[in-house]
């Protein structure tokens, strides 16, 4: 319960952040490839340290470094508030800090939740977790929209600082003894590179494994292109500005505390694989639509319904990847699968707003289309592996 309420009002934070700073920088600048630079500094630092990341995870005790880690992110997100009267690049480093710290984020608390739980509530609890995310992303992207119209950046900075020292008090209440699957307290020295590579062949001699990563590789450049160009986008297309991206991004999580609530009791009765495709599938028509009915009839209500429908299977496939992910791997190398996970995912999404900053100013900003492509792509792959892993690898059933 404390990790789960700690977790939903971080991600509050997040939420409102996420809005927050592309609004900034493009009403700063007016330009796509500013605001993709503003966003690629999250992908950029998920990149080079996800993986340093997951190592150090694997080492901890997970409970402390999610505390130390919300504490730290506290003082470095009020670090933005130097940077109003300065030039609109300044923000860059101190996106980048907060973004390197909260690479140690996801890694601990995927690692954390399986000690937590049995094997036979995995499922449940995970989609609990999706359940957590969306009501934060229901919550706070409205929240930075309505802060950022009213009270301007400054108030979504303060917000989110708040968020962060507010999860590291629940988490301060935890009482989680060192159990079997808790990282040891001792390594040798020169290890850091081989307990990296360990991490990395975990992942290569598990098919299902490669089969996430795969898919990550794949998604991520995608959302490069929607984390870019949503502000322009909406701003373009829709006529709106801050408020509409908080709308939009908030009714994405109805949709998502919908599937949250279903699949916390339906998830063990499917195969992750053929969640996997099919989520990817209506994920990718869904946005198709969604991006392009606009042209026609550029009014905001049919995005915000549309918006609402994708959120279904957008948490139906975060749901199946998570939990694909701790399924698959063994508790000793876990945070640096997940490490590892993160860090590819952020790799491709770099590459991702870095090719849609540029085509955006050169194309237009439906040049974004491409996330619905490399869903529907992801959709074919997962669905053709489904032959051969989606009868023999289902979720565990819960016990009488």
């Amino acid at each position: 319960m404390l990790a789960w309420w700690a977790g939903l009002i971080s991600w509050i934070g997040n939420g409102a952040m996420f809005i927050a700073l592309p609004v900034y920088v493009y009403s700063r600048t007016d330009s796509t490839v500013a605001t993709a630079l503003s966003v690629m500094t999250g992908a950029f630092a998920t990149t080079v340290l996800g993986q340093v990341a997951g190592v150090f995870v694997d080492r901890w005790h997970h409970r402390r470094t999610l505390i130390w880690v919300n504490l730290a992110l506290a003082v470095v997100t009020l670090a933005f508030l130097i940077g109003l009267n300065l030039p609109w690049w300044t923000i860059l480093p101190v996106a980048l800090a907060q973004a390197a710290l909260s690479q140690f984020l996801g890694p601990a608390e995927n690692a954390l939740l399986p000690t937590l739980v049995g094997e036979h509530l995995l499922p449940a609890a995970n989609s609990l977790n999706a359940l957590n995310n969306n009501l934060a992303r229901l919550i706070g992207p409205a929240l930075g929209g309505v802060l950022v119209a009213r009270s301007g950046f400054a108030g979504v900075v303060i917000m989110d600082a708040l968020s962060f020292v507010l999860a590291a008090g629940l988490l301060l209440l935890m009482r989680v003894e060192d159990g079997p699957h808790q990282p040891a307290t001792t390594r040798q020295p020169g290890a850091f590179g081989q307990e990296w590579l360990a991490g990395l062949r975990a992942v290569q001699g598990q098919p299902l494994l490669m089969l996430s990563f795969g898919l990550a590789a794949l998604v991520g450049f995608g959302e490069g292109f929607i984390s870019a160009l949503m502000a322009p986008w909406v701003s373009t297309t829709l006529r709106g500005g801050g408020l509409e991206l908080g709308y939009l991004m908030s009714v994405q999580a109805v949709g998502g505390v919908l599937a949250g609530a279903l699949l916390a009791t339906f998830a063990g009765r499917f195969s992750t694989v053929k969640l996997l495709g099919w989520s990817a599938l209506l994920s990718g028509l869904l946005l198709a639509v969604i991006f392009n009915y606009a042209l026609v009839y550029p009014i905001l209500w049919p995005a915000l319904v549309l918006t609402a429908l994708a959120g279904l299977p957008f948490t139906a496939w975060g749901t199946a990847q998570m939990l694909n992910l701790q399924q698959e791997s063994v508790p000793e190398v876990r945070g640096r699968v997940f490490g590892s996970y993160f860090a590819l995912f952020g790799g491709a999404q770099f590459l991702g707003m870095a090719v849609s900053g540029v085509l955006g100013d050169r194309l237009g900003v439906q040049i974004i289309n491409v996330d619905a492509m490399t869903y529907l792509l992801a959709g074919v792959v997962a669905l053709t592996a489904v032959g051969r892993y989606g009868r023999k690898h289902l979720v565990s059933p819960q016990p009488d």
